[in-house]
């Protein structure tokens, strides 16, 4: 376990994203009084959605596992929630690492309410998470990904850092290596510096 006497607070952990269609859409690190939202958004993911974040129907949240996802102590387990523009008491994305002991290397997870994917909210989020895993000395990501996740399979490679993965038991075990230098807070310049 990590102390995170370097970590930012969660009030750092707050901001906007801007989507491909210009959308601003705030975002901040998860807390306990955030579990009745999660879930509200929880229910309002479609079974599909659903099925491709925990591999199985899971048509509710219970109190423990809402208590389980907002109760965090920001270093070791961190999530960063996006919510919606016109209702902000409503969560509309969720962008989370869970440290894998001491190590370096955090699992992750992440799920954009169905009316919001395909508009880079989930890549907007991820990057905002990268930040975040970094300032918790957090350097790899390991996630695990049905191959028919199409969506989180193409966010994970449009991160554009250096990954591995193989296929076992049925899912795409991916590691991202968060490591290499890249600004993600200003995108044009990173984008600026590729070569095709």
């Amino acid at each position: 376990m990590v102390d995170g006497t370097s970590a930012p607070t969660a009030e750092e952990a707050s901001d906007s994203v801007e989507l491909l269609d210009g959308t601003s859409v705030a975002y901040h690190a998860i807390a306990p009084d955030n579990a009745s939202a999660l879930q509200r958004f929880h229910h309002r993911l479609s079974e599909r959605s659903i099925y491709l974040r925990f591999f199985a129907a899971k048509p509710e949240l219970s109190d423990r596992e809402a208590g389980y996802f907002t109760n965090l102590d920001k270093i070791n387990r961190f999530a960063l929630v996006a919510v919606d523009p016109e209702r902000p008491e409503e969560i509309i994305g969720v962008g989370s690492f869970d440290r894998e002991g001491t190590t370096e290397r955090a699992e992750y997870a992440a799920e954009v309410e169905d009316r919001w994917q395909g508009r880079g909210l989930g890549l907007a989020l991820t990057r905002r998470l990268v930040e975040a895993a970094l300032k918790r000395d957090v350097r790899t990501f390991t996630a695990f990904v049905l191959p028919q996740n199409r969506g989180m399979l193409h966010l994970l490679r449009d991160l554009g850092l250096p990954e591995r993965s193989r296929y076992e038991d049925g899912t795409d075990y991916i590691e991202i290596d968060l490591s290499p230098p890249q600004d993600t807070s200003d995108l044009g310049a990173a984008d600026s510096c590729h070569t095709d």
